[in-house]
């Protein structure tokens, strides 16, 4: 199979796959991210035979992962046709996406499954989960408190009331995407082609907001960000004000949120729903630049080496040394040394983006000692620990 970027010549054939996967071209999404987002450089196609076989795409975005800016490619719309399937041209198209990230400056990549065991082959792993919510309208009534005035933004103004909520919404989570003026009026404008929007506003100013659809008396909120306790229950008003129009409304929260210990009545377990819903995967495509550069405690000094497996990139299997000094992790290839312990691929990312820390990998087994020295075992799982401690992670990019 070959691998290569799309160019506009494929257009017709990277629309063609898109279609019949997923939305058809009648579709408002499928017609605004044709013609508002995607670039066919972007593009990544599997050939066989001299015919488009399989194709994703690649959508940069930048996170904000332990005090530094990651570049990273979101694959979206991976796809292969019915005849190619069953040959693993798919996974043969991911392990180019990764190299193709890789000599991009990309040294990570990350997606939203439809199969998470498909993926997890691949050497994906989960770093983001969020919480799916779902109640009556008139459940969220009690809960909610009516702001002091709502509005509808539009794709020019107001992307800077969501831009202040969405920062502090961030703030102290980590893995999310950083957003900038043309993000914000590109993404309102198709959430407006689909659906709603809205912005709650209290005493101080604007404290919330969410984008939504409603469809078949059900209200779906795609994302919705706040300021506190107050732009929250503004945001549960809001929702509860659909009352007669909808029957349900089912929306996200990061799973880190903890308000529902807080509320009367037993709401959280008897009139709301609620079950996680696995959102985020991520995957390093080059370890030494996934890890350098990260922030460590400033007075942590000394280093770790580390085996890494990676049965897919297998040259990026090997030994690494990480080192901090002056509150930065630098990591290298190691061409000699002891590693302390190994880590599995999935388990490595999945360390850097916070979602687990050393010690839980080594319960899960992703993560083992192959020292011949207790201690140095031990040490190594201690600067680690510190370097790389557990975080709240978040992102709702779903495209």
């Amino acid at each position: 199979m070959n691998i290569r970027k799309a160019d506009l010549r494929d257009r017709p054939a990277a629309e063609s796959l898109w279609a019949y996967c997923f939305e058809k071209p009648s579709d408002p999404f499928f017609q605004w991210y044709f013609s508002d987002v995607c670039r066919m450089d972007e593009v990544l196609l599997g050939e066989s035979g001299g015919r488009t076989a399989c194709s994703l795409h690649r959508r940069p975005y930048s996170l904000s992962l332990r005090g530094r800016v990651m570049p990273v490619d979101y694959l979206v719309g991976v796809a292969t046709h019915p005849a190619a399937r069953g040959r693993g041209m798919a996974g043969r198209l991911l392990e180019g996406a990764f190299r193709t990230a890789a000599e991009e400056g990309k040294p990570a990549v990350i997606l939203m499954p439809s199969d998470a065991a498909l993926y997890s082959k691949a050497g994906f792993a989960f770093y983001a989960h969020q919480w799916r919510r779902e109640a009556a309208p008139e459940r969220l009534a009690p809960l909610g408190r009516r702001s002091s005035r709502s509005g509808v933004p539009d794709s020019s103004g107001d992307w800077a009331d969501m831009d202040d909520i969405y920062r502090d919404y961030t703030a102290g989570r980590q893995g999310w995407a950083l957003r900038d003026e043309a993000f914000w009026k590109l993404h309102l404008e198709g959430q407006m082609k689909e659906g709603y929007a809205a912005v709650v506003y209290g005493d101080t100013g604007p404290s919330g907001y969410l984008w939504y659809s409603i469809e078949d008396r059900v209200m779906t909120v795609s994302e919705m960000a706040f300021r506190g306790e107050e732009g929250r229950r503004g945001l549960y008003a809001y929702m509860a004000g659909h009352r007669g129009s909808v029957d349900r409304c089912i929306w996200y929260e990061p799973l880190d949120d903890r308000s529902f210990l807080y509320w009367q009545d037993g709401a959280e377990h008897t009139y709301i729903e609620n079950r996680t819903f696995p959102f985020m995967m991520c995957r390093l495509t080059d370890p030494s630049a996934a890890f350098s550069g990260c922030a460590c405690p400033p007075d942590m000094t000394g280093g770790v080496t580390l085996a890494l497996e990676d049965p897919v990139l297998r040259d990026k299997s090997g030994l690494y040394r990480l080192s901090c000094e002056n509150g930065m992790i630098t990591a290298e290839r190691a061409l000699q040394g002891e590693p302390a312990l190994c880590l599995r691929e999935e388990g490595a990312a999945q360390m850097l983006f916070g979602a687990a820390s050393v010690e839980e990998l080594l319960r899960r087994g992703w993560a083992e000692s192959v020292s011949r020295r207790e201690s140095s075992f031990r040490e190594a799982v201690n600067w680690l620990s510190r370097a790389f401690p557990r975080r709240r992670t978040w992102i709702n990019e779903w495209y």
